[in-house]
């Protein structure tokens, strides 16, 4: 061999020995060891984690302290970046770590005031629940403490360090996820749009059909324009946290030992959320002095948020619940410091706004400065970015029951470690936000739903803006815990709720409007109606079941104007009768009627809308959706249009929109309909929070994009489902077809054996780059399948584990 060649070879191989090292510097040597032992001051005593095969850790511990503290150990050392990117959120300080394209975000969250709102509540927690979240924030900031040389790629990536753990961190983390469960104010301010540009008649027709909703009109707002800042505020935070999906949702449900095979009760739950990469979910079982929980936390805070303990068990579903309202305020005309208070107690009687101003520190950048105007109702948001905040002679407030104080952590601590039915029923009224349905089942036999939150008591037409200068539409206080509607062993066997409509049972009251059409509810209701007892097989083929009761109801509007024009349409009329309307990968029918659906949303309503009025109302999709099916059974000034050049009947619009369709399934997938099954069009590829977005913008670095698009994204995968089926899997329709959202977690418990519950996880437990158990419950999750979180010393006997130990310093 010549020199040249040696020489070669020798530097090929000094390359890939250095690429090699780097590789495992940067991403290997930061991954933990689970069978490490670590002395950690603050600990009373010795804890053991044992990590099992998925990475979900099992903490003994003897003191409360101790487990709390071990729990905010293993949180920050799989999911500290996500948690670091939670803090950042909750405090507005995006722009001051990551640079001034983010400020809007910051502008945002200290305008609603999530960090002020969590300050507040901080101060007024019980001894009990401080000292639990004061024991985690330590065990946090431990982690960080014994491993600065081993952070995640994340920090280097945006040159920052770890921002201290601490209790109202955890506070503000329940107040993020209540904000981004909250549907009712985008629908609002959507409607409110529209209802200053659309006929009265037609706007009528958009209104949900609710005896709340009185006939009148809406007032008069100039620039209605400004109004719809708020919304592009909050889609930019979602970008960063990647929850951009507004159709957020859960199944829920529960039977009794008499339709249980098992002879105890069964019950089931998948949350549906925003899909990203780590998950939302980081799952663990916690033994305390012989006492066992198990289930789903969220990274920064120790509460079981879906659990089970030895007697015990439940599932949250989103009530939908409308908390939030807009107020015009009216500024006085000579001094703009002070607004309207009350307009009829015989003179005008005016207040001042209550100013706070905020430094926001920009990365890169020069600081600015937010002044935040409050009324009685709440923050001033009109104007919040670029817009006129004065509008006319008036501003627009929200009121929305979050930022009224109150204690969500206290109210799960005491769930997750009741004894009983009836202590389990005593911690229910603490929670108030996000409005929750929370079913329950337990050893003793009992199964329940519940509804939990602060619903507010008003009066006038609740969906409407409210004058703020009329006292009589103010709040009223918040309906008490017992008259939220609930159902508590029923004589059918079974509750359950997929985000539905829920019936008052004593005197009627408004909850809301915004509930999710009946598809999945049905589809769930046919099962445990129709199945004398259910199996968990059973609960596992709902779990994942496709059917879609939406597509069912569309298909038989639709069918018999394509027959009449069947020359045309042979091909789509021969897949949509022989449909079981399964949103399977292989379906060809799944992808036609999603299509059309889109189309036909779109011919009926685009004209009149707007460009920028249809994009807000299809946002979040469940109103458009409810309103499609209803003004296509029913009719709708919206067809035969006298106002445009070529008015169409229900029949024209309904042939051109599968034309559109056809020529759009072709186009993109090929002129064979075996091309066109959902799987070619219906995709997921999970990515990661904040770098998933940056990896996306045309000028993203070339290094970003690799990392990102081969070490962090996992993905594209075929998805099965729709937003109708129990199987959910939405995507926005806006930006059709991937999902978006879908069961962030999948678990059902068998209360005839609590030593181990069925679940799974649409990613993993770790949030670091190349760990074992980063995203490797995807495919499974994808498939169907399930795995077992164990809850007893079963786990030493069935299962590989790992055991690390935390020790004392002294």
């Amino acid at each position: 061999m010549n020199s040249f060649l040696k020489i070669s070879l020798f530097l090929l191989i000094l390359l890939a020995g250095l690429g090699a090292l780097g590789v495992y510097w940067t991403f290997y040597r930061a991954l933990p060891d689970y069978e490490d032992t670590q002395t950690l001051p603050g600990l009373d005593r010795e804890v053991q984690v044992h990590w099992d095969y998925y990475g979900i850790p099992h903490i003994y511990a003897d003191t409360r302290h101790d487990l709390y503290y071990s729990l905010g150990y293993v949180h920050a050392q799989d999911r500290l970046w996500q948690m670091t990117l939670t803090q950042m959120a909750s405090e507005g300080r995006l722009a001051e770590f990551l640079g001034k394209e983010l400020v809007e975000a910051d502008i945002f969250q200290r305008t609603l005031g999530f960090w002020r709102i969590a300050q507040q509540i901080e101060r007024q927690l019980p001894d009990s629940t401080r000292r639990v979240l004061e024991s985690y924030a330590e065990g946090v900031n431990s982690y960080v403490a014994t491993h600065r040389d081993q952070l995640p790629l994340e920090f280097s990536l945006v040159d920052m360090e770890p921002i201290p753990w601490t209790v109202t961190h955890s506070v503000a983390l329940a107040r993020l996820m209540a904000w981004e469960l909250n549907i009712a104010w985008k629908n609002e301010l959507a409607l409110a749009w529209l209802s200053q540009h659309l006929q009265p008649q037609q706007f009528r027709e958009l209104l949900p059909q609710n005896e709340f909703l009185a006939s009148g009109s809406w007032p008069k707002v100039d620039q209605p324009g400004t109004m719809l800042e708020l919304l592009e505020g909050d889609l930019a935070l979602r970008r960063v946290m990647k929850s951009e999906g507004f159709s957020l949702g859960s199944n829920a449900w529960a039977v009794n030992a008499d339709k249980s095979v098992t002879g105890s009760p069964l019950l089931a739950g998948d949350p549906h959320l925003a899909l990203n990469m780590p998950g939302k979910w980081y799952e663990v079982h916690l033994n305390l002095d012989g006492r066992n929980l198990s289930g789903a936390t969220l990274a920064g805070a120790p509460i079981m948020v879906l659990g089970q303990n030895d007697v015990l068990g439940w599932s949250l579903t989103n009530v939908m619940m409308d908390d939030a309202d807009f107020f015009l305020e009216q500024v006085h005309p000579s001094d703009s410091s002070r607004y309207l208070v009350d307009s009829i107690a015989g003179g005008p009687v005016y207040e001042p706004f209550e100013l706070q101003r905020e430094l926001i520190k920009m990365k890169g950048s020069r600081d600015t400065t937010l002044t935040r105007r409050l009324t009685r109702h709440g923050p001033v948001i009109s104007g919040i970015h670029h817009g006129k905040e004065i509008i006319g002679d008036r501003v627009i407030t929200m009121q929305w029951s979050a930022l009224d104080p109150s204690n969500e952590i206290d109210a799960l601590l005491g769930i997750n470690w009741a004894q009983s039915f009836e202590e389990f029923q005593a911690h229910l009224p603490q929670f108030r936000v996000p409005g929750q349905h929370i079913v329950y089942a337990d050893t003793a036999g009992n199964i329940a739903r519940f509804t939990l939150g602060a619903v507010p008591i008003r009066s006038g037409n609740p969906v409407h803006l409210r004058k703020g200068w009329n006292p009589e539409l103010d709040w009223q206080g918040y309906l008490p815990f017992d008259r939220l509607p609930k159902q508590v062993n029923p004589e059918r066997g079974w509750v359950a709720n997929a985000n539905n409509a829920v019936s008052p049972e004593t005197d009627p009251y408004y909850i809301s409007v915004y509930w999710e059409p009946e598809s999945r509810y049905r589809r769930i209701r046919q099962y445990l109606t129709q199945n004398e007892r259910l199996s968990v097989p059973v609960f596992q083929a709902m779990q994942v079941d496709s059917y879609s009761q939406y597509a069912v109801e569309l298909n038989n509007v639709i069918l018999p104007v394509l027959k009449d024009a069947a020359d045309e349409f042979q091909t789509v009329i021969s897949y949509l009768e022989n449909w079981d309307f399964q949103y399977e990968p292989n379906e060809t029918a799944a992808s036609i009627m999603d299509v059309f659906t889109l189309r036909l949303n779109e011919n009926i309503f685009m004209d009149e809308f707007g460009d920028t009025g249809y994009r807000n109302f299809i946002r979040f999709s469940g109103l458009p959706a409810r309103i499609l099916l209803r003004v296509m059974k029913q009719g709708s000034s919206f067809f035969d249009d006298t106002t445009t050049e070529a008015p169409e009947t229900r029949e024209d619009i309904i042939l051109r929109s599968m034309r559109q369709t056809v020529d759009y399934l072709e186009t993109n997938l090929g002129s064979e309909p075996y091309e066109w099954r959902w799987e070619n069009i219906h995709t997921i590829t999970l990515k990661p929070q904040l770098f998933g977005q940056a990896a996306e913008q045309p000028d993203a670095n070339t290094a970003l994009k690799l990392i990102v698009n081969n070490l962090m994204n996992k993905g594209p995968y075929a998805a099965r489902g729709n937003k109708m089926s129990i199987n959910n899997g939405s995507y926005s329709w806006s930006d059709p077809f991937e999902v978006t959202v879908g069961p962030s977690i999948r678990r059902i418990i068998d209360f005839s054996d609590m030593s181990r519950t069925l679940s799974i996880t649409p990613t993993g437990q770790s949030g670091r780059l190349l760990s074992e158990y980063y995203g490797d419950q995807t495919e499974s999750w994808l498939n169907g399948e399930y795995k077992y979180l164990h809850q007893d010393s079963t786990l030493f006997s069935e299962t590989l584990y790992r055991t690390m130990i935390l020790q004392p310093a002294n």
